[in-house]
């Protein structure tokens, strides 16, 4: 797409659309780094048939298209992204609650924060999702990622999805088709995540002791006062990232408007102005110097699109 050419909309994406739809929007107020470019279209799906018109739209058009949520595991290029960015973010938020015998199975739209469903289970005396204490994402981008802390994952919890094809279809993926591994999944290309299943059992007396105790881990262990977007690399099988950057040298290293955390070796924040530019030669030069140090390859966890 020639971001320069005003994108036409066929008439019935217009009439029938009732989210809303934005053209050459910063990135930067959609992402927890407050970095990127601008996206050609942005679009707020409000139902399932307003992310099917959007589909077939670029589908039509050949239009690339990135789907996200609350932007906190993503890193957008300076030039930012062509073609169509969907954002779940002000649809799929409702959640459904069954209760059975061994506990509760909820069905949660792609938009929901998973923080607000941990505060449900916790109100409900629910237990299983207690390792996201303190993950800020959507239910979307969490199950795709298989997001998880302290020994806990998605996988852990998750039953299965309902997703809209890139042909349109609705189908529901079952746990043990999705793939899960660590930080990924197999969510179908092109597929777009609506909903996610969840089996919670009932809690034991220790649920609060147990969330108390991770929120105060991550209050220790990311005391982080500017933008970022959570761990930047992947911990190597029986290491930590962390450690082995600052073992590095890498903590408090900084270049223009970003620098690695001096509160957690693993992050990189924001100080003001960053650019992608700069958090991706920080994240080059991490990856140098813990190779160096450590024969380590670390693999980025944060996601980046857009271009140069």
């Amino acid at each position: 797409m020639d971001k320069k050419t005003p994108v036409q909309y066929p008439l019935f994406v217009i009439q029938r659309f009732k989210g809303k739809v934005l053209f050459d929007v910063p990135m930067s107020g959609y992402t927890s780094w407050r970095i990127g470019g601008p996206a050609d279209v942005m679009a707020f799906p409000a139902d399932e048939t307003d992310l099917k018109d959007i589909m077939a739209f670029a589908e039509s058009k050949g239009f690339p298209v990135h789907v996200m949520g609350c932007g906190t595991n993503l890193l957008v290029r300076d030039a930012g992204v062509r073609g169509v960015v969907i954002n779940m973010t002000e649809g799929f938020k409702d959640v459904s609650w069954h209760v059975d015998a061994d506990g509760a199975r909820a069905v949660a739209g792609a938009g929901a924060r998973l923080t607000e469903l941990l505060a449900e289970c916790r109100k409900r005396g629910l237990a299983g999702l207690e390792f996201a204490c303190g993950i800020p994402g959507a239910v979307g981008g969490a199950v795709c990622m298989n997001a998880g802390a302290y020994g806990a994952e998605i996988k852990d919890v998750c039953d299965g999805v309902e997703l809209i094809t890139k042909k349109g279809a609705r189908r529901f993926i079952p746990r043990d088709e999705l793939g899960f591994g660590y930080r990924t999944s197999n969510i179908p290309k092109g597929g777009v995540i609506t909903r996610a299943h969840f089996r919670f059992r009932t809690a034991d007396e220790a649920l609060a002791a147990r969330i108390g105790d991770i929120a105060g881990r991550r209050r220790l262990s990311a005391k982080v006062a500017f933008p970022n977007a959570g761990s930047v690399f992947k911990n190597p099988e029986g290491r930590s990232a962390g450690a082995l950057i600052e073992a590095a040298g890498c903590k408090g290293e900084r270049h223009a408007g970003a620098q690695v955390s001096e509160a957690h070796a693993n992050y990189i924040v924001n100080l003001g102005g960053a650019k992608a530019k700069d958090v991706l030669h920080l994240m080059a030069m991490i990856r140098d110097r813990v190779y160096s140090a450590s024969g380590v390859v670390l693999e980025p966890e944060v996601k980046v699109i857009g271009e140069d």
